[in-house]
């Protein structure tokens, strides 16, 4: 069976030792961050987006799944009705398909069987961005991964007062969409990778916790440092880089 976290902590140890086309480098990772040009020209910045971190994951699902099959910007089952703000987003029988980033597959007697729904993320995205793919996690009958790449975290980052930090928004999302979960047996498991950290922080969720939510997604005051969020049932894992 595959496992997210697994994949996700060589694919963070790969990206920790890439180079960057705007500061050069010797690294052996083939894999490069690109430079984006702004300001008519006159500004250059690094490139970090959701596609590195796909690509990386889909070459180490490879390499450790080889009796497992996958697809890219896979329709769902489910229909959908996306609009322009977080609060028309909501399942339709009249709708439509929407996409999933990756879908792995198991394959018996010829036929290929959804097993797990993958979605990636980079930055502290738009809620509606958010809640668009918990929602599409929620109502497929597999089990269903997310993972969030961060550039840089901070607790505030998780959980703040302006309820712009990723756990309110993911506390938002499930709180609004739980009413549609399928299947009482699967789970979506959340792993937030941060990079400049090197740190990986992930947790299982399972439709008993939707009780819960304010307890997983809300981290204690006073808490300042990543590893206060074990408290809330989470794990938070270090990872050495691929060139120390």
């Amino acid at each position: 069976m595959i496992a997210p976290v697994q994949i996700c902590k060589t694919v963070l140890s790969r990206l920790s030792a890439m180079d960057f086309e705007k500061e050069g480098g010797s690294s052996s990772e083939q894999l490069i961050f690109p430079k984006k040009i702004q300001a008519k020209g006159t500004k250059h910045k690094n490139r970090i987006s959701e596609q590195e971190l796909r690509f990386l994951f889909i070459e180490e699902f490879k390499k450790s799944n080889p009796e497992l099959f996958y697809s890219i910007e896979t329709p769902t089952i489910g229909k959908f009705n996306f609009g322009k703000s977080y609060d028309t987003i909501k399942s339709a029988k009249d709708g439509q398909s929407a996409s999933l980033d990756m879908c792995v597959f198991a394959r018996s007697l010829g036929s290929y069987n959804r097993i797990l729904n993958i979605e990636f993320k980079h930055k502290n995205a738009a809620i509606k961005k958010i809640g668009k793919d918990i929602l599409k996690l929620i109502q497929e009958n597999q089990n269903g991964a997310f993972i969030h790449l961060l550039d840089n975290t901070n607790i505030s980052t998780f959980c703040n007062n302006r309820e712009t930090g990723l756990f309110n928004k993911f506390y938002k999302s499930f709180s609004d969409f739980k009413i549609g979960w399928s299947n009482n047996d699967k789970y979506i498991h959340l792993v937030i990778i941060s990079l400049k950290q090197e740190t990986i922080i992930h947790r299982k969720i399972y439709r008993a916790d939707l009780n819960i939510l304010k307890d997983i997604f809300f981290i204690e005051s006073g808490s300042k440092k990543l590893k206060d969020i074990n408290c809330k049932g989470w794990q938070v894992e270090a990872i050495k880089k691929c060139h120390e």
